[in-house]
This record gives C-alpha cells, structure tokens and sequence, in this order.
C-alpha cells in the first residue's frame, strides 16, 4: 500500500428499503429500546470491514457498519457506531457499547469472555512487498520480520509459530507490533519488513487499493491455512440479546438481503449458512 494507506473506495449498501422485522424488534432489551439506539464498537480501521470516509475523516463505513445499519433496521433501532481501540472492544461490552462489530474472530479464549454470533466465514492472507523482493514464503517465517496489529489472532498466532521456531532450533521471527493494520500494511509496502497477515477480505481489498505496491500470498500449510468464523461480540451475560442478533442475521440471510450485502463489497464468498451462537472453533 502506498503511503495514504487509508484511502479506500466507498460502494456501501443502500439498507433503507429494510423493513422492521416487529417479532424480532418485540425482543430488544428494555433499556435499548428505551434509548431506541444500539451503540457498537469497532476499530474503524481495517477495510474494507470498517474505515472512516474519505469524505471526512470521521464517518464510519465499510462491510460491518453495513451490516450493522442492516440490524437496526430490522429491529427499528439507530446504529451509533463508535471508534475504539480493537483491544479496547471487548472489556468495554455492556458498559459503553451494546456489540463489538469489528471483524472479530472467534476464539476460544475470547470465548470465555463475552458471546460471540458468527456472521462470516473467513481466512488468513499474507500481504508482501509487490514482487516479493525478499523471497518470502508463508509456510516459513522462522527468521523473519512480520509486521502484525496488536491484539489481534494473527499477532497470537505469529508468537505461537515463533515457539515453534525456537523449539526447532530456528531462528526466531521479530514481530513489528502496529495498533493499525494499515500502519502494519505501510511498513511491508516501504520494504521495512517482509510480510503482513491478517483477514483474508482486509488483506485483499488493501492490495487493491495500493496502486501495485502490495501482492498477496496464501498461507497452504498450518493454522492460518483454515477457515473460520468472525463473529459480532455481545455480553457474556446477554443471551437475550445475542441470540436476537443471530436471529436477526438469519432473517437477512433468509431474504436475501445479508448475500447482496456482501455482495456489494466484492465478498459474497464469505456468508455463512447460517449465523450462530457460540460456535465451536478450532482455535
């Protein structure tokens, strides 16, 4: 990515036509209905799930603010949707924000911690310097130097395999943390370090966006080779709450509206069957 590594084309879907769905809108917890908003936390940097206009600087957009605008019209309800810190989300869950809408992937970990809705199914991509001048090969990092976002599973997942590096009697990898996954994207595209990984979607769009500076890389071997689900993050104690979300979700499936959805960002690849609760994950 060049070095505006924000810029991001907008191509958003139109949810006004969603009708209020009254069953599921019967279900929303007192105290948002009374406030007749649902507030969501989301790092606003990671396209094309979440980013902040062009326009402005400030309004959100991006697959998950969609998709979120989509909820609320189905259960009559406005979307305030927040920037957050990404690690900041989840500890903040049923005190500052109702969800966390932030391309999250389900964990078992994170899983202890709050409920999470699967909502789509996706994979891991590598992100290096177009060209790949250093010769990089995703199924050996041993040695190499791996920007990554902080907090998030790639980061977990980079010092798991450095274990595995150490273990081996390999060299070790030196990971270049960023708060931002664009701050990561930047370092690769100015050959400050070999290689990026996160969501196969952000990772994607992002070398779209990077005028040639960026090419992508599939990992084939190991954990990052798999699918599995992002999920949108509700409080651990709100079953109520998280089990109306995935119902939501699943009438948007059901219409057609969740597939034209994802459409209209290139991703319709990524729709799940259908949206659960909790789901069971391999990691």
């Amino acid at each position: 990515m060049t070095a505006s590594t924000n810029s991001v084309s907008a191509q958003s879907f139109d949810t006004a036509s969603i009708k209020v769905e009254e069953a599921l809108a019967a279900r929303v917890p007192a105290k948002i209905k009374a406030a007749g908003v649902l507030t969501i936390g989301s790092d606003t940097a990671y396209a094309p799930w979440e980013f902040l206009s062009e326009k402005d600087g400030q309004t959100p957009e991006g697959i998950d603010v969609d998709i979120a605008n989509a909820i609320g019209r189905k259960l009559g309800l406005r979307i305030d949707f927040q920037t957050s810190a990404f690690e900041a989300i989840l500890p903040a869950l049923g005190t500052k924000f109702d969800l966390g809408v932030s391309a999250f992937s389900v964990t078992n970990e994170r899983l202890k911690a709050v409920n999470f809705v699967s909502y789509a199914d996706t994979g891991s991509l590598w992100a290096v310097k177009a060209g790949n001048p250093t010769k990089f090969d995703p199924n050996d990092v041993c040695g190499r130097k791996i920007a990554i976002q902080s907090g998030t599973y790639f980061e977990k997942a980079m010092l798991a395999e450095n274990d595995r590096c150490k273990s081996a009697g390999k060299a070790e990898i030196e990971l270049l943390p960023f708060s931002k996954q664009p701050e990561a994207l930047t370092r690769v595209a100015a050959g400050g370090a070999d290689a990026t990984v996160s969501g196969e979607a952000g990772t994607g769009y992002a070398a779209k966006q990077s005028n040639g500076a960026l090419e992508t890389l599939k990992p084939t071997a190991g954990e990052l080779s798999e699918h599995g689900p992002n999920g949108i993050a509700v409080p651990k104690s709100d079953m109520a709450l998280t089990e109306l979300v995935a119902d939501t979700i699943n009438a948007l499936i059901a219409d057609g509206t969740y597939k034209a959805l994802l459409d209209t960002w290139g991703v319709g690849s990524v729709i799940p069957e259908k949206a659960l609760v909790n789901p069971e994950v391999k990691i």
